[in-house]
Formats: C-alpha cells, sequence, structure tokens
C-alpha cells in the first residue's frame, strides 16, 4: 500500500470515529471496534490478522491496567464514601482558593508526582478534582485540562516521568543532566498553558454544558455534611500508602540497595491492592462492615464502562502497529534536516495522534533524527524536551487515558476533546516555543 493511500486511510477512519460518536451518538466503544476492524481491512490485513490484532490489543491493555483501573476506581468510591475526598477538596480549596486551585492540580501533577504511573495518578486526582470543580462553581473542564496536562507534563519532559526516562536511555542521555533542564522547561509551560487554557474554556466560554455527560454522577464526591468529620491525615492515608510505597521502591535502588520486597510492595497493582485495603479499612470503621460491601459495588459498576472502552483502544493501537505507519512517516520525515527540533517535535506529535502512546511517540521521533544530531550541532536535551513536548499534542481516541479521563470526569466525547485533547496540545505547543527560543541561545 501507498504512503499516500495509509495516510489518507487513517485521516478518513479517524474523522469517521470522531463523527460517529459526536453526532450519531454510537457507544464509543463500538464505534472504536468499528473503526479498528475497517481501519486494518483497509489497510491490507488479512482477516485472521485484524481479528488476532483485535484480541491481542484488547487483553494486553487490560493485563497492562485493568487492576490498576479497577483498584483506583474502588478505593476512590471508599474514599468518597467515608468523606476523605471532601477533607482533601476542603484542603485544597482552602490552601489556593478558587482561583489557583487549575494551578495547583497542573502544578503539582507536573513536578512532584512524575515518578508515579500516569494511569495509577489519574484515577486517584480524577474524583477530586473533579469534585474540586463542582464545589468551587466551575466547569469540570476547568479542572480537567490541567490535570490532563499536569499529567502529560510530568510524564514526557521531567525527571523521572516513565517517558522522559525513556527518552534518555534511547539517547544514553544521564538523567542527572536532565533533571535542571526538565523542570526549567516544564514549570513555566505548564503555568502558561493553564493559564491560555482557561481564558478559552471559562473567559471565551468555550465550555458547554452539553460537554459533560450528566448521566455518569458515580464518582462524583457526596456533600460534606453526608459524610463523618474526619483529620487530614486520616483522609490521606490511602494515598500516602500507595504513594510511599511506589516512591520507596524507586528510591531504594538508587543507593545500591536491592530489596525483593520492598520492589514487590511498590509495583503499582501491589501498592494500589494496598492502598484499597486502608481505605476499606477505614470505611468499616467509620461506616460499619455493610457500608463497604455497597460502596465496592457500586465502583465496579462504574468501573465496567471504563474498562471496555479501555481495551478497545488497545484493540486499535495494535491495529495501528500493525499497518506499518510508523515506517512511513519515518521515510517522509526523517530527512528533514532544515528544522532538526521541529522536526522532532512534528514527528513525535503525528505518532501520538496515530498511535495514541507519548513514549513511543517520542523514542520514534528520537530514533528518527539521533544520527543527524552529530551533523546538525543539535542540542541532545532540545531534541528530548520537543519529543517530549510532540508526545504530549493530540492525545485522543487511540490513547487510552482519553477514555479514563472521559469517564473519571463525567465527560461526553466532544468535552474529552476540549479538555484532555485540548490541554495537552497546548501544553504541547508551549514547550515547543519554549525549545525553538532556547536553540537560539544554546
Amino acid at each position: 500500500m501507498s504512503a499516500t493511500w495509509l495516510i489518507v486511510l487513517f485521516v478518513v477512519v479517524f474523522v469517521a470515529i470522531a463523527l460517529v460518536i459526536v453526532r450519531l451518538k454510537v457507544n464509543p466503544a463500538l464505534a472504536l471496534l468499528l473503526g479498528t476492524i475497517v481501519l486494518g481491512l483497509a489497510s491490507g490485513m488479512g482477516f485472521e490478522d485484524v481479528v488476532t490484532g483485535v484480541n491481542e490489543g484488547f487483553g494486553a491493555l487490560m493485563a497492562e491496567v485493568g487492576l490498576l483501573i479497577s483498584l483506583g476506581v474502588i478505593m476512590g468510591t471508599l474514599m468518597a464514601s467515608y468523606g476523605a475526598v471532601q477533607r482533601i477538596v476542603g484542603g485544597i480549596v482552602g490552601l489556593f482558593g478558587k482561583r489557583a486551585s487549575p494551578y495547583a492540580f497542573s502544578l503539582t501533577l507536573s513536578t512532584i508526582t512524575p515518578s508515579i504511573y500516569f494511569d495509577v495518578l489519574l484515577v486517584l486526582v480524577a474524583p477530586i478534582a473533579r469534585t474540586v470543580a463542582h464545589r468551587t462553581g466551575r466547569p469540570v473542564a476547568s479542572l480537567a485540562g490541567p490535570v490532563a496536562m499536569g499529567l502529560a507534563a510530568g510524564n514526557a519532559l521531567v525527571v523521572p516521568g516513565a517517558a522522559m526516562l525513556a527518552y534518555l536511555g534511547a539517547l544514553r542521555i544521564s538523567p542527572s543532566k536532565m533533571l535542571l533542564p526538565g523542570f526549567l522547561f516544564a514549570i513555566p509551560a505548564v503555568l502558561l498553558t493553564t493559564f491560555l487554557y482557561l481564558l478559552v474554556i471559562e473567559r471565551l466560554r468555550w465550555w458547554k454544558a452539553a460537554d459533560e455527560d450528566t448521566r455518569d454522577e458515580a464518582i462524583l464526591v457526596p456533600e460534606e455534611s453526608e459524610a463523618p468529620k474526619l483529620g487530614m491525615l486520616t483522609a490521606l492515608a490511602p494515598v500516602l500508602v500507595v504513594l510511599g510505597l511506589i516512591v520507596t521502591a524507586i528510591v531504594v535502588p538508587l543507593f545500591g540497595v536491592e530489596v525483593p520486597v520492598i520492589a514487590f510492595l511498590g509495583s503499582p497493582v501491589i501498592a494500589l491492592l494496598l492502598g484499597t485495603l486502608t481505605a476499606l479499612i477505614i470505611t468499616v470503621a467509620k461506616r460499619g462492615l455493610a457500608a463497604q460491601d455497597i460502596e465496592v459495588g457500586k465502583a465496579l459498576e462504574t468501573v465496567g464502562t471504563i474498562l471496555v472502552v479501555t481495551a478497545v483502544a488497545g484493540s486499535l493501537g495494535a491495529i495501528i502497529a500493525g499497518t506499518g505507519i510508523q515506517e512511513v512517516l519515518s521515510g517522509l520525515l526523517g530527512a528533514n534536516a532544515v528544522l532538526p527540533l521541529l522536526a522532532v517535535w512534528a514527528i513525535a506529535a503525528i505518532l501520538r495522534m496515530a498511535i495514541g502512546g507519548q513514549t513511543v511517540a517520542g523514542i520514534t521521533a528520537i530514533g528518527i533524527m539521533a544520527p543527524l544530531m552529530g551533523d546538525l550541532g543539535v542540542s541532545p536535551i532540545l531534541v528530548v524536551l520537543a519529543a517530549g513536548a510532540g508526545g504530549c499534542f493530540g492525545g485522543q481516541f487511540s490513547d487510552n487515558a482519553f477514555w479514563m479521563l472521559r469517564s473519571l470526569f463525567g465527560l461526553s466525547t466532544r468535552g474529552t476533546l476540549k479538555t484532555y485533547t485540548l490541554a495537552q496540545s497546548m501544553l504541547s505547543l508551549v514547550v515547543l516555543v519554549f525549545v525553538l527560543i532556547a536553540d537560539i541561545f544554546v
């Protein structure tokens, strides 16, 4: 199949998926599955390969994030039931105020918690951020967007974000060399992007009531009067257990000490399980044994939709990989040596839109441009940042986190495009501008 036809096919299929979901109101899982099959067959994949790709993509993604999503939603539901989320919300609003709460989320997620698994953070933070929006009278988008951009920046722009570590490994750069530059770029970029994003959403009133899915109220936190009072330490206990175990498992090996038990307890699934059990114990202590059974049942009802849509996004990713689009894009853009940093950003951005993954998009862009860096005299640090910026651009239907955020924040598909996709894309462009400016002086 020609490169031109494959690119046209991708555009047509992705536009069709968007129209079917937004205009015809077809369930996203069905629309994604149908689009996945059409993409595979139209690109020349055999019938058997398409079926295999759909099944393997579905199963592989569930194996990776299925338990994380399930445990995260259960823990969040239990915490909401005994008043933990309300207490945390009150602390955030009291500390930062109504106007600054979006900045609190975007800055915290991009600088303090990048070592934590992306999906774990999303399921932990989303109920809190959504409730802050409702309590302060702001659109849900005013918090959902900053959460999305904070997660993206923490993952792809700073150390020890997982995507950033992968980029540095691809170029064999020590993480210590990237630690300060990452923060110097990420912090002002996140603050500026949050300001610009809120300008679009609130001041220009681009957010509409129809952008929220009012049918999805399962993860909204009840009013404070409905839940027992408790201290901040008790409220934060499940989250502190999760973060403490994961961070410990990351930090201890840095001192040359290998402790299998710590590595086991710090794995995301085990850490989330222990955090969930902590929330379960507090629920029983505060509300009785019967209450925890009811709340876990509610959580499992909520998580079903999230899991199915997320897993189908995995099927789409597997079919995309089988079409050979990465090789096509490498051939088209890899020879651009005129503006190497812009080329790195463009390759990563296009791959992010097509494939959905920040890590794969950035590494591919770096792999294409790495052989040219020596001849062109381009700073490896700026190449990494350009790849990270491109990897933040255009996350949508092929990105499983897109669908997770949609469900966790109670948004329509159009609303998710206005939050997850818009916020991360704006961040991508702001960082790109910073990188190009820095290249003038480096």
